[in-house]
């Protein structure tokens, strides 16, 4: 996929469909929004357990690692830490 074309990483994974069945886990790594997106729709539309969806958003399309963490972070930051306990 490329974004610059057009593509979507978050909508290729949704129209997946049967391509998905049988899936019991998922590990997902990239741009912090499509991660967060990708792991929804994982665990609310695909109903994968939390416990099976490992991810992680490292890097934002509009921040360098210089900036202060957006509330999107600590968003994820305290979701992860929910799911950890």
């Amino acid at each position: 996929l490329h974004r610059d074309r057009g593509g979507s990483l978050v909508a290729a994974v949704r129209e997946a469909g049967a391509d998905l069945d049988g899936v019991d886990a998922a590990w997902v790594a990239g741009e912090a929004s499509a991660v967060r997106a990708l792991r929804r729709h994982l665990v609310e539309d695909r109903e994968l357990p939390k416990s099976a969806v490992e991810f992680s958003g490292y890097w934002r399309r509009t921040l360098t690692q210089d900036d202060a963490p957006t509330e999107e972070d600590l968003a994820e930051a305290a979701e992860r830490a929910a799911d950890a306990t």
